[in-house]
């Protein structure tokens, strides 16, 4: 369906015409009317000065004349922006009685000069206003032209006449390509923002629709719908700098997904999932083809595993307080490692870990055989700052397992401890390494902490890889 008259390029809609003419109105009509307004009261004043010095009172009346339709444009203008397109179009029509301005004492030059500069003003405005305006009162200006030259030269000029005719097609048809072209660039901009408008309510998830700026080098971020439920949301910040820290944030396949959107690797419209610290989020990236930005939905967040309350914190001490109490022996500090693991499973505190010491500790308690080889690869003052509790935690039921691979007669023949850029790598070297598996599948509490702890999922190898990287919420709040 046509949205725009074939002949007159009005917007068959109302609504949309009366916004293009607004928004016409705002940008170009009225800062044109004010500019033609200074320019023909000071010259017109200028010239009656002039013509005043000489004792004429015959020429004025047509300068007086232009003074006096200003002004009055000026106040219709004042009291109803709408005839504004029309004011110009009669002001413009009026200027072609100063072409009987002239006497015969005005040199051909000059004559040609006002001629040639009055003409570019009245382009100007042919352009500024519409088709249905800007045509007529060009075909007006060069019938009247061309009759008021035939009437004072007493005869016709088929030449001259020629070029007229010739002038108003090739000017009518530049118009009307011209406007039509504004109009159609104004449609796609008014479409835009009407879909804009209605995404929230086609997409009834968080969203947002963002733009790559190449000359920022940043993600610009248009608009933004539910944006307290993307994760990490906070006031304190503007809703474009809480998006570009989501997408900051959030990683795949160990890249960040702004690094994925601005180097093309990302994947679009399917559904993939993305992790932010402690989280797993499920988003969809679309391709905008109207502006050729994208639509970032965040389709669902997995919550934190760990949903049960914690312990009252006097019920805590008071079993840390019996726990002192009872004599260390290996038995007795298996029991202790195992209910203080409950107590502090829901501890996200940030604490250096001694490793070698951890480590050493461990074994004594958990494994019989002494011929256990542990390979700091040269560094035995290896320390980790992660979450502490978590740590011990996990490599507790580690070592609760390679027990009892011990009792089976699986036994444990190497540590080796390597202090990577990234991680802290780990490598267990037992007889029979598939075994370790069901076990370390099925244990509860390496199910809760390893998502916090692990660069990487484990592999068959056993090589656990200890993330040096914490989220930056954590650290503000490290203990």
């Amino acid at each position: 369906m046509e949205q725009m008259s074939k002949y007159t390029l009005k917007f068959k809609e109302k609504e949309v015409e009366e916004k293009y003419q607004a928004q016409s109105y705002s940008k170009h009509l009225k800062p044109l009317f004010y500019g033609i307004l200074i320019m023909a009261l000071s010259l017109n004043t200028l010239q009656l000065a002039i013509i005043a010095q000489k004792d004429n009172l015959v020429i004025p009346y047509i300068n007086m004349g232009f003074i006096v339709i200003c002004l009055v444009g000026l106040y219709i203008m004042y009291k109803k922006e709408g005839l504004t397109a029309k004011i110009v179009t009669i002001t413009n029509a009026y200027s072609l009685s100063l072409q009987f301005n002239f006497t015969n004492t005005t040199e051909g030059q000059e004559y040609f000069i006002y001629g040639s500069n009055f003409s570019l003003i009245q382009a100007v405005i042919y352009f500024s206003t519409d088709f249905d305006l800007s045509c007529p009162s060009l075909l007006l200006h060069i019938i009247f032209r061309q009759t008021s030259t035939i009437l004072m030269a007493k005869k016709i000029d088929l030449q001259s006449l020629a070029l007229s005719i010739a002038t108003a097609i090739l000017i009518s048809c530049v118009l009307y390509i011209c406007n039509k072209a504004q109009r159609i660039q104004f449609l796609m901009t008014y479409q835009e923002d009407t879909i804009n408008k209605q995404l929230h309510k086609l997409i009834n998830k968080p969203f947002s629709k963002i733009l790559y700026n190449e000359k920022k080098l940043q993600i610009d971020v248009q608009i933004t719908a539910y944006q307290d439920q993307f994760d990490q949301y906070t006031n304190e910040l503007c809703f474009g700098c809480n998006i570009r820290n989501f997408i900051r944030n959030c990683l795949i396949n160990n890249m960040s997904l702004e690094h994925a959107i601005i180097s093309g690797q990302a994947k679009f419209d399917e559904t993939f999932e993305v992790k932010l610290q402690r989280k797993k989020i499920k988003i969809r990236l679309s391709q905008y083809n109207i502006d050729n930005s994208i639509i970032l939905i965040q389709e669902s967040v997995q919550k934190d595993p760990i949903q049960y309350k914690k312990v009252s914190h006097i019920f805590e001490q008071s079993l840390l307080k019996q726990f002192q109490a009872i004599r260390k022996t290996p038995f007795s500090q298996q029991f202790q490692f195992g209910a203080l693991s409950f107590l502090m499973l829901r501890q996200f505190k940030i604490k250096t870990v001694n490793i070698r010491k951890l480590i050493k500790n461990l074994m004594t308690i958990y494994l019989q055989s002494k011929k256990i080889k542990l390979n700091f690869n040269g560094d035995y003052t290896i320390k980790l700052r992660t979450y502490g509790h978590l740590m011990k935690i996990f490599l507790i039921q580690v070592f609760q397992i390679l027990q009892d691979l011990e009792f089976q007669q699986n036994y444990l023949d190497e540590i080796n401890v390597m202090n990577l850029e990234t991680c802290l790598q780990i490598k267990f070297t037992i007889i029979d390494q598939f075994s370790f598996f069901p076990l370390y599948l099925r244990n509860y509490f390496i199910e809760q902490t390893a998502p916090y702890l692990l660069l990487n999922p484990l592999g068959y190898n056993l090589e656990f890889q200890f993330s040096k990287i914490l989220p930056f919420n954590d650290l503000n709040q490290e203990y």
